[in-house]
Protein backbone atom coordinates (compact mmCIF):
# COMPACT_ATOMS: atom_id res chain seq x y z
CA UNK A 1 0.00 0.00 0.00
CA UNK A 2 1.27 3.49 -0.79
CA UNK A 3 0.38 6.50 1.31
CA UNK A 4 0.37 10.03 -0.01
CA UNK A 5 3.73 11.78 -0.09
CA UNK A 6 2.06 15.17 -0.35
CA UNK A 7 -0.31 15.68 2.59
CA UNK A 8 -3.81 17.15 2.43
CA UNK A 9 -2.73 20.35 4.18
CA UNK A 10 -0.31 20.96 1.29
CA UNK A 11 -2.70 19.69 -1.42
CA UNK A 12 -6.26 20.10 -0.04
CA UNK A 13 -8.15 18.87 -3.15
CA UNK A 14 -6.48 15.48 -2.72
CA UNK A 15 -8.86 14.80 0.19
CA UNK A 16 -11.92 15.82 -1.85
CA UNK A 17 -11.26 14.08 -5.17
CA UNK A 18 -9.43 11.16 -6.66
CA UNK A 19 -7.30 13.64 -8.55
CA UNK A 20 -5.35 11.89 -11.31
CA UNK A 21 -4.78 14.81 -13.65
CA UNK A 22 -1.24 16.09 -13.02
CA UNK A 23 -0.46 15.79 -16.75
CA UNK A 24 -3.08 18.49 -17.33
CA UNK A 25 -2.76 20.72 -14.25
CA UNK A 26 -1.07 19.51 -11.09
CA UNK A 27 -2.50 20.36 -7.69
CA UNK A 28 -0.86 23.57 -6.49
CA UNK A 29 1.31 23.64 -3.39
CA UNK A 30 -0.68 25.75 -0.90
CA UNK A 31 2.38 27.54 0.48
CA UNK A 32 3.45 28.34 -3.05
CA UNK A 33 0.02 29.79 -3.79
CA UNK A 34 0.22 31.82 -0.57
CA UNK A 35 3.63 33.17 -1.58
CA UNK A 36 2.13 34.47 -4.82
CA UNK A 37 -0.81 36.07 -3.02
CA UNK A 38 1.44 37.61 -0.38
CA UNK A 39 3.65 39.17 -3.05
CA UNK A 40 0.65 40.57 -4.96
CA UNK A 41 -0.93 41.95 -1.80
CA UNK A 42 2.31 43.60 -0.63
CA UNK A 43 2.82 45.12 -4.09
CA UNK A 44 -0.72 46.50 -4.08
CA UNK A 45 -0.34 47.96 -0.61
CA UNK A 46 3.24 49.30 -0.73
CA UNK A 47 4.49 49.20 -4.31
CA UNK A 48 8.27 49.22 -4.71
CA UNK A 49 8.71 49.69 -0.99
CA UNK A 50 7.71 46.03 -0.75
CA UNK A 51 9.32 44.91 -4.02
CA UNK A 52 12.68 46.57 -4.56
CA UNK A 53 15.09 46.09 -7.44
CA UNK A 54 17.06 43.74 -5.20
CA UNK A 55 13.89 41.67 -4.62
CA UNK A 56 13.24 41.63 -8.36
CA UNK A 57 16.64 40.06 -8.97
CA UNK A 58 16.53 37.65 -6.08
CA UNK A 59 13.08 36.21 -6.80
CA UNK A 60 14.28 34.81 -10.15
CA UNK A 61 17.73 33.94 -8.83
CA UNK A 62 16.09 31.77 -6.17
CA UNK A 63 14.00 30.01 -8.80
CA UNK A 64 17.10 29.52 -10.96
CA UNK A 65 18.81 27.90 -7.97
CA UNK A 66 15.89 25.47 -7.63
CA UNK A 67 15.94 24.74 -11.38
CA UNK A 68 19.66 24.02 -11.23
CA UNK A 69 19.01 21.44 -8.52
CA UNK A 70 16.14 19.99 -10.53
CA UNK A 71 18.29 19.47 -13.65
CA UNK A 72 21.62 18.79 -11.86
CA UNK A 73 23.07 21.81 -13.62
CA UNK A 74 25.12 24.89 -12.78
CA UNK A 75 22.95 27.90 -11.99
CA UNK A 76 24.72 29.91 -14.71
CA UNK A 77 23.17 27.49 -17.22
CA UNK A 78 19.57 28.32 -16.19
CA UNK A 79 17.13 30.87 -17.62
CA UNK A 80 13.64 31.74 -16.38
CA UNK A 81 10.73 33.22 -18.32
CA UNK A 82 6.94 33.09 -18.45
CA UNK A 83 6.56 29.62 -20.05
CA UNK A 84 8.31 26.70 -21.69
CA UNK A 85 6.93 27.85 -25.05
CA UNK A 86 8.62 31.24 -25.11
CA UNK A 87 11.93 29.76 -23.97
CA UNK A 88 11.75 27.05 -26.64
CA UNK A 89 10.85 29.64 -29.27
CA UNK A 90 13.79 31.83 -28.33
CA UNK A 91 16.12 28.84 -28.48
CA UNK A 92 14.76 27.70 -31.87
CA UNK A 93 15.43 31.10 -33.43
CA UNK A 94 18.88 31.17 -31.82
CA UNK A 95 19.83 27.79 -33.32
CA UNK A 96 17.97 28.47 -36.59
CA UNK A 97 18.63 25.17 -38.42
CA UNK A 98 19.18 25.97 -42.08
CA UNK A 99 18.12 24.64 -45.46
CA UNK A 100 19.53 21.21 -46.17
CA UNK A 101 19.35 20.18 -42.51
CA UNK A 102 16.58 18.31 -40.73
CA UNK A 103 14.84 18.44 -37.37
CA UNK A 104 13.79 15.08 -35.91
CA UNK A 105 10.76 14.77 -33.65
CA UNK A 106 7.74 12.53 -33.03
CA UNK A 107 4.18 12.93 -34.24
CA UNK A 108 3.01 12.37 -30.65
CA UNK A 109 5.04 15.18 -29.11
CA UNK A 110 3.26 18.20 -27.67
CA UNK A 111 2.84 21.11 -30.11
CA UNK A 112 4.66 23.48 -27.76
CA UNK A 113 7.75 21.30 -28.08
CA UNK A 114 7.98 21.34 -31.86
CA UNK A 115 5.91 24.24 -33.22
CA UNK A 116 8.78 26.72 -32.56
CA UNK A 117 11.12 24.52 -34.62
CA UNK A 118 8.52 24.13 -37.37
CA UNK A 119 8.18 27.92 -37.55
CA UNK A 120 11.94 28.35 -37.92
CA UNK A 121 12.03 25.56 -40.52
CA UNK A 122 9.32 27.39 -42.46
CA UNK A 123 11.61 30.41 -42.51
CA UNK A 124 14.88 28.66 -43.36
CA UNK A 125 13.74 25.70 -45.46
CA UNK A 126 14.89 23.03 -43.00
CA UNK A 127 13.09 19.68 -43.15
CA UNK A 128 11.08 18.29 -40.23
CA UNK A 129 11.17 14.50 -39.90
CA UNK A 130 8.47 12.70 -37.96
CA UNK A 131 8.68 9.38 -36.13
CA UNK A 132 5.24 7.82 -36.55
CA UNK A 133 3.36 5.99 -33.81
CA UNK A 134 1.78 2.55 -33.97
CA UNK A 135 -1.88 1.80 -33.14
CA UNK A 136 -1.15 2.05 -29.42
CA UNK A 137 0.34 5.54 -29.97
CA UNK A 138 3.80 4.20 -29.15
CA UNK A 139 6.97 5.45 -30.85
CA UNK A 140 9.55 2.78 -31.64
CA UNK A 141 12.85 4.21 -30.32
CA UNK A 142 14.80 2.36 -33.03
CA UNK A 143 12.69 3.97 -35.76
CA UNK A 144 13.16 7.35 -34.11
CA UNK A 145 16.92 6.96 -33.94
CA UNK A 146 17.09 5.83 -37.56
CA UNK A 147 15.74 9.24 -38.62
CA UNK A 148 18.86 10.93 -37.27
CA UNK A 149 21.63 11.29 -39.87
CA UNK A 150 24.55 13.52 -40.84
CA UNK A 151 22.14 16.23 -42.01
CA UNK A 152 20.26 16.38 -38.71
CA UNK A 153 20.67 19.67 -36.87
CA UNK A 154 18.22 19.20 -34.00
CA UNK A 155 16.60 16.26 -32.23
CA UNK A 156 13.58 17.73 -30.43
CA UNK A 157 11.72 15.42 -28.05
CA UNK A 158 9.32 15.47 -25.15
CA UNK A 159 11.05 13.56 -22.37
CA UNK A 160 7.61 12.11 -21.54
CA UNK A 161 4.94 12.09 -24.25
CA UNK A 162 1.87 14.05 -23.13
CA UNK A 163 -0.66 11.45 -24.29
CA UNK A 164 0.61 8.03 -23.33
CA UNK A 165 3.38 8.83 -20.86
CA UNK A 166 6.04 7.15 -22.99
CA UNK A 167 9.53 7.98 -21.69
CA UNK A 168 12.57 8.44 -23.93
CA UNK A 169 16.12 7.62 -22.91
CA UNK A 170 17.73 11.06 -22.92
CA UNK A 171 21.31 9.82 -23.06
CA UNK A 172 20.57 7.54 -26.00
CA UNK A 173 19.16 10.35 -28.11
CA UNK A 174 21.68 12.96 -26.98
CA UNK A 175 24.45 10.55 -28.00
CA UNK A 176 22.77 9.85 -31.33
CA UNK A 177 22.41 13.58 -32.00
CA UNK A 178 26.03 14.32 -31.09
CA UNK A 179 27.40 11.51 -33.26
CA UNK A 180 25.83 13.33 -36.21
CA UNK A 181 26.83 16.84 -35.19
CA UNK A 182 23.31 17.74 -34.00
CA UNK A 183 21.95 19.01 -30.69
CA UNK A 184 19.33 17.34 -28.49
CA UNK A 185 16.60 19.61 -27.12
CA UNK A 186 14.07 18.36 -24.57
CA UNK A 187 10.66 19.53 -23.40
CA UNK A 188 10.41 18.33 -19.81
CA UNK A 189 7.00 19.76 -18.96
CA UNK A 190 5.58 16.24 -18.61
CA UNK A 191 8.58 14.85 -16.72
CA UNK A 192 9.99 17.55 -14.44
CA UNK A 193 8.72 16.73 -10.96
CA UNK A 194 7.87 13.10 -11.62
CA UNK A 195 11.08 11.67 -13.18
CA UNK A 196 14.70 12.59 -12.35
CA UNK A 197 16.44 14.71 -15.00
CA UNK A 198 20.23 14.82 -15.04
CA UNK A 199 21.71 16.99 -17.78
CA UNK A 200 25.26 16.12 -16.75
CA UNK A 201 24.65 12.39 -17.08
CA UNK A 202 22.46 12.51 -20.19
CA UNK A 203 24.41 15.14 -22.13
CA UNK A 204 21.31 16.87 -23.53
CA UNK A 205 21.90 20.38 -24.85
CA UNK A 206 18.77 22.12 -23.59
CA UNK A 207 15.80 21.27 -21.37
CA UNK A 208 12.76 23.51 -20.91
CA UNK A 209 9.74 23.07 -18.65
CA UNK A 210 6.70 24.87 -17.34
CA UNK A 211 5.84 24.58 -13.66
CA UNK A 212 2.06 24.04 -13.47
CA UNK A 213 1.93 20.28 -14.03
CA UNK A 214 4.13 17.78 -12.18
CA UNK A 215 6.05 20.54 -10.37
CA UNK A 216 2.83 21.53 -8.56
CA UNK A 217 3.52 25.20 -9.24
CA UNK A 218 1.66 28.07 -10.90
CA UNK A 219 0.87 28.98 -14.46
CA UNK A 220 3.10 31.69 -15.89
CA UNK A 221 6.59 30.37 -15.17
CA UNK A 222 9.04 28.40 -17.30
CA UNK A 223 12.63 27.30 -16.69
CA UNK A 224 15.30 26.22 -19.16
CA UNK A 225 18.73 24.62 -18.96
CA UNK A 226 21.06 25.75 -21.76
CA UNK A 227 24.39 23.99 -22.27
CA UNK A 228 27.42 26.34 -22.21
CA UNK A 229 28.09 25.74 -25.93
CA UNK A 230 24.67 27.20 -26.80
CA UNK A 231 25.18 30.25 -24.61
CA UNK A 232 27.25 31.82 -27.40
CA UNK A 233 24.12 32.11 -29.58
CA UNK A 234 21.94 35.17 -29.94
CA UNK A 235 18.49 34.36 -28.49
CA UNK A 236 15.45 34.79 -30.69
CA UNK A 237 13.69 36.84 -28.03
CA UNK A 238 15.64 39.49 -26.15
CA UNK A 239 14.86 42.30 -23.78
CA UNK A 240 16.31 44.31 -20.95
CA UNK A 241 16.96 41.22 -18.83
CA UNK A 242 19.16 39.75 -21.61
CA UNK A 243 21.77 42.46 -21.06
CA UNK A 244 24.99 41.80 -19.15
CA UNK A 245 24.04 44.65 -16.83
CA UNK A 246 20.27 44.70 -17.04
CA UNK A 247 20.06 47.87 -14.92
CA UNK A 248 22.22 49.78 -17.41
CA UNK A 249 19.17 50.88 -19.45
CA UNK A 250 21.33 52.24 -22.26
CA UNK A 251 19.28 51.70 -25.42
CA UNK A 252 22.06 52.27 -27.94
CA UNK A 253 24.47 49.73 -26.45
CA UNK A 254 23.73 46.04 -26.05
CA UNK A 255 25.95 43.36 -24.55
CA UNK A 256 24.60 39.89 -23.89
CA UNK A 257 24.88 38.28 -20.47
CA UNK A 258 27.71 35.75 -20.59
CA UNK A 259 25.51 32.95 -19.24
CA UNK A 260 22.11 31.37 -19.93
CA UNK A 261 20.60 34.56 -18.51
CA UNK A 262 20.83 36.01 -22.03
CA UNK A 263 17.71 33.88 -22.67
CA UNK A 264 15.82 35.84 -20.00
CA UNK A 265 14.24 38.81 -21.66
CA UNK A 266 11.56 40.81 -19.92
CA UNK A 267 9.41 41.71 -16.96
CA UNK A 268 7.12 38.87 -15.95
CA UNK A 269 4.50 38.17 -13.28
CA UNK A 270 7.20 37.83 -10.63
CA UNK A 271 4.84 36.45 -8.03
CA UNK A 272 4.66 33.18 -9.94
CA UNK A 273 8.42 32.78 -9.45
CA UNK A 274 7.91 32.85 -5.68
CA UNK A 275 5.28 30.13 -5.95
CA UNK A 276 7.30 27.99 -8.35
CA UNK A 277 10.34 28.22 -6.08
CA UNK A 278 8.35 26.95 -3.10
CA UNK A 279 6.80 24.02 -4.97
CA UNK A 280 9.99 22.99 -6.78
CA UNK A 281 12.06 23.02 -3.59
CA UNK A 282 9.34 21.06 -1.80
CA UNK A 283 9.53 18.26 -4.39
CA UNK A 284 13.32 18.33 -4.40
CA UNK A 285 13.43 18.05 -0.62
CA UNK A 286 11.14 15.03 -0.80
CA UNK A 287 13.41 13.64 -3.59
CA UNK A 288 12.32 13.24 -7.19
CA UNK A 289 13.62 9.67 -7.07
CA UNK A 290 11.29 8.93 -4.16
CA UNK A 291 8.38 10.56 -5.97
CA UNK A 292 9.13 8.53 -9.11
CA UNK A 293 9.04 5.26 -7.15
CA UNK A 294 5.82 6.28 -5.38
CA UNK A 295 4.19 7.18 -8.68
CA UNK A 296 5.41 3.98 -10.32
CA UNK A 297 3.72 1.84 -7.68
CA UNK A 298 0.44 3.69 -8.06
CA UNK A 299 0.50 3.77 -11.87
CA UNK A 300 1.31 0.03 -11.97
CA UNK A 301 -1.67 -0.64 -9.71
CA UNK A 302 -3.85 1.52 -11.94
CA UNK A 303 -2.57 -0.01 -15.18
CA UNK A 304 -3.10 -3.59 -13.97
CA UNK A 305 -6.56 -2.74 -12.70
CA UNK A 306 -7.55 -1.15 -16.00
CA UNK A 307 -6.42 -4.21 -17.91
CA UNK A 308 -8.43 -6.47 -15.59
CA UNK A 309 -11.47 -4.35 -16.41
CA UNK A 310 -10.94 -4.91 -20.13
CA UNK A 311 -9.55 -1.46 -20.96
CA UNK A 312 -7.19 -0.98 -23.90
CA UNK A 313 -4.10 0.56 -22.32
CA UNK A 314 -2.12 2.69 -24.77
CA UNK A 315 1.59 3.35 -24.90
CA UNK A 316 4.63 1.09 -24.50
CA UNK A 317 4.34 -2.29 -22.80
CA UNK A 318 7.76 -2.35 -21.12
CA UNK A 319 7.84 -0.73 -17.68
CA UNK A 320 11.11 1.12 -18.34
CA UNK A 321 9.44 3.16 -21.09
CA UNK A 322 6.44 4.20 -19.00
CA UNK A 323 5.90 7.10 -16.62
CA UNK A 324 3.06 7.73 -14.16
CA UNK A 325 0.74 8.71 -17.02
CA UNK A 326 -1.64 5.95 -18.13
CA UNK A 327 -3.87 6.32 -21.19
CA UNK A 328 -6.78 3.99 -21.91
CA UNK A 329 -9.78 3.39 -24.11
CA UNK A 330 -12.82 1.48 -22.91
CA UNK A 331 -14.36 -0.74 -25.60
CA UNK A 332 -17.99 0.08 -26.26
CA UNK A 333 -17.77 3.38 -24.40
CA UNK A 334 -17.58 6.89 -25.77
CA UNK A 335 -14.53 8.37 -24.06
CA UNK A 336 -16.05 11.84 -23.74
CA UNK A 337 -19.18 10.49 -22.01
CA UNK A 338 -17.08 8.16 -19.88
CA UNK A 339 -14.80 10.98 -18.70
CA UNK A 340 -17.86 13.00 -17.64
CA UNK A 341 -19.25 10.00 -15.73
CA UNK A 342 -15.98 9.61 -13.84
CA UNK A 343 -15.88 13.30 -13.00
CA UNK A 344 -19.36 13.04 -11.52
CA UNK A 345 -17.91 10.32 -9.26
CA UNK A 346 -15.10 12.73 -8.26
CA UNK A 347 -12.50 10.80 -10.27
CA UNK A 348 -10.60 13.49 -12.14
CA UNK A 349 -8.81 12.57 -15.36
CA UNK A 350 -8.51 14.13 -18.84
CA UNK A 351 -10.20 13.37 -22.11
CA UNK A 352 -7.55 13.49 -24.81
CA UNK A 353 -8.57 12.73 -28.39
CA UNK A 354 -10.44 9.40 -28.14
CA UNK A 355 -8.91 8.18 -24.88
CA UNK A 356 -8.83 9.02 -21.19
CA UNK A 357 -5.53 9.98 -19.61
CA UNK A 358 -4.92 9.24 -15.94
CA UNK A 359 -1.92 10.86 -14.24
CA UNK A 360 -1.57 10.22 -10.50
CA UNK A 361 1.12 12.05 -8.57
CA UNK A 362 2.69 12.27 -5.11
CA UNK A 363 -0.58 13.36 -3.46
CA UNK A 364 -2.33 10.12 -4.53
CA UNK A 365 -2.40 6.96 -2.41
CA UNK A 366 -3.13 3.35 -3.26
CA UNK A 367 -6.59 3.90 -1.75
CA UNK A 368 -7.15 6.59 -4.38
CA UNK A 369 -6.25 4.15 -7.13
CA UNK A 370 -8.61 1.52 -5.70
CA UNK A 371 -11.38 4.10 -5.38
CA UNK A 372 -10.80 5.22 -8.97
CA UNK A 373 -10.90 1.65 -10.25
CA UNK A 374 -14.13 1.04 -8.34
CA UNK A 375 -15.70 4.08 -9.98
CA UNK A 376 -14.57 2.86 -13.40
CA UNK A 377 -15.98 -0.60 -12.69
CA UNK A 378 -19.32 0.94 -11.70
CA UNK A 379 -19.37 3.11 -14.82
CA UNK A 380 -18.69 0.09 -16.99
Amino acid sequence: MTDRLGTSDIFPPASQYVYMDAASVGLSHTKGAEAISDWQRALAERGTVAFTEKDEVECLDNLNDAAARLFNADVTDIATASSETVLMSSLAWAVMPGAGTNIVSTETTHPSSVYPWMRVAEHTGAEVRWARADDSLTIDPDVLEDLIDENTSVVCLSHVEWGTGQVFDLKRFADAAHRNGAICVIDATQSAGQIPIDVAQSGVDAVATSTYKWLCGPFGTGMMYVAPELQKLSPGIIGWRSHKDMWDFQADRFEYADSAKRFEFGTMAYGTAFGATVSTNYLLDLSIERIAEHNRQNSDRLLNGLRELGAEVLGPKDAASRSATVAARFPGKDSADFARTLKEADVIASLRRDFIRFSPHLYNSSDDINQGLSAIRAAL
